[in-house]
């Protein structure tokens, strides 16, 4: 599986992100995602990076600060190019 930009996510609890980006670093998959309503037709900017776990098909959100503070400049430097 592997996520690319505007997949709709749907957790169990029936909560929905849809993707911005995704990149790979130190040979992990990121997401770079927000939050949308149920009918997905409103952004709620609620964002949040995501890892991608393959191993126990789970996604977890990231909240290690130093890890963020590498991955947003490069999602930032990937969402820039849509511009």
């Amino acid at each position: 599986m592997s996520f690319k930009r505007y997949d709709v996510i749907t957790f169990e609890e029936n909560d929905k992100v849809v993707v911005l980006e995704s990149l790979l670093h130190e040979g992990g998959e990121y997401l770079y995602v927000d939050e949308i309503n149920n009918d997905e037709t409103e952004l709620l900017e609620k964002y949040k990076v995501l890892e991608v776990d393959y191993q126990n098909g789970t996604l977890n959100k990231i909240t290690d600060v130093n890890l963020l503070s590498t991955l947003i400049p490069l999602f930032q430097e990937a969402l820039s190019k849509y511009n």
